[in-house]
């Protein structure tokens, strides 16, 4: 299908290819002479449920916000044209990483603090 919507040179388009689930994707509908607007999109979620988005605005542009990750595909009608683009949405990268390398560290920083907070307290110096 999408090799059809090349050649009879209608569009359709989704920015970021590989977004992150929660983040706002572009899609974009286009004719040979411009944006397309007011065509009606569907997407077809990682289950396999298809929904109707919304249409197009005079730019030729709609927002959609992935909730999960895996592929979704936008489909519609572009001049008489079936048109489909694939985007694979990504799992927002955890911050578990971090906390797990940045705990440790704390904690040894708070075990040499408090070393030298006794050692001076034995020496009279705090």
């Amino acid at each position: 299908m999408s090799v059809v919507c090349w050649f009879a040179l209608q569009q359709l388009a989704a920015v970021p290819e590989s977004p992150v689930a929660g983040e706002p994707v572009l899609v974009s509908a286009r004719l040979a002479d411009g944006p397309a607007s007011g065509v009606s999109v569907q997407v077809v979620l990682p289950d396999g449920v298809r929904r109707p988005i919304g249409e197009t605005d005079s730019d030729g542009a709609l927002r959609f916000v992935p909730e999960t990750a895996g592929q979704h595909t936008f489909v519609a009608d572009v001049g008489g044209v079936r048109c489909l683009t694939p985007v694979f949405a990504q799992q927002r990268a955890g911050r578990w990483l971090l906390a797990v390398g940045s705990v440790p560290l704390g904690l040894a920083l708070l075990w040499i603090q408090l070393r030298r907070i006794r050692r001076g307290m034995r020496t009279g110096q705090a």
